[in-house]
């Protein structure tokens, strides 16, 4: 039994959310791309088909002071998949060299211990990238 069969699936809101959260206590920034909207209304973003859930600044703690990172972040929950207008997106990112993470917590986490703007001792054993 592997821990992703034991751990109970969260929503996309919910893991968004807490990079957001990752993202602020890291000293960075996170703009939310979307609007929540009143009860009843269409729930969509009205955002352009593609665009990612999250943009984020991060610092990174190196010898070269004031250094950042950016990148776009699709959240996604356990099981979740691209849309074909996400992949486009997702794809003219790698192809321009700026950096696009797709995934829940985990993946934003290992993105960030790969940059060095986390260190694999700063969070649970559970949440540290898994060896490839």
């Amino acid at each position: 039994m592997t821990a992703a069969s034991v751990l109970p699936r969260v929503s996309e809101k919910v893991e968004q959310a807490h990079i957001v959260q990752l993202l602020r206590s890291l000293g960075g920034y996170a703009f939310v791309i979307g609007t929540h909207r009143r009860r009843g209304d269409y729930q969509g973003t009205m955002q352009s088909p593609g665009v990612p859930d999250v943009i984020g600044f991060v610092p990174v703690r190196t010898e070269t002071p004031d250094r950042w990172v950016f990148v776009f972040i699709e959240c996604k929950g356990r099981g979740g998949r691209l849309r074909p207008s996400q992949i486009v997106f997702r794809d003219l990112c790698k192809f321009a060299g700026i950096p696009h993470v797709v995934g829940n917590l985990d993946a934003v986490i290992a993105w960030l211990i790969e940059r060095g703007a986390l260190k694999a001792q700063q969070v649970p054993h559970y949440r540290q990238p898994k060896e490839q």
